[in-house]
């Protein structure tokens, strides 16, 4: 059986792919949804590159929302809190007992 790090690095390399995918498809729908505000709407070219910035933040949160819903989701049904290691330890250092 794998150790809670190869399971962790195995989970953030999946989730890490899904993200990208995510991504792209959020781009691919922001680049369609600016062709058609440009081809309904009479927009002027110093508001273009506003737009394109506009749409370009949206489809990253948007992606962002997605992934850590899913991930969130992922990790409550499939029960694996116990699988994997904690990504982010507290900030004590534990010290070494002494005899």
């Amino acid at each position: 059986m794998p150790s809670k790090k190869t399971n962790t690095a195995i989970f953030m390399i999946a989730a890490t792919l899904i993200n990208i995918v995510l991504l792209f498809v959020f781009m691919m729908l922001g680049l369609i949804g600016l062709n058609l505000v440009v081809t309904y709407l009479p927009v002027s070219e110093s508001l273009f590159p506003v737009l394109m910035l506009v749409f370009f933040v949206l489809a990253i949160a948007l992606a962002l929302f997605v992934y850590s819903r899913l991930v969130k989701w992922a990790t409550a049904k499939y029960g694996l809190e116990d699988k994997l290691a904690p990504l982010f330890s507290s900030g004590r250092r534990k010290t070494p007992k002494e005899d």
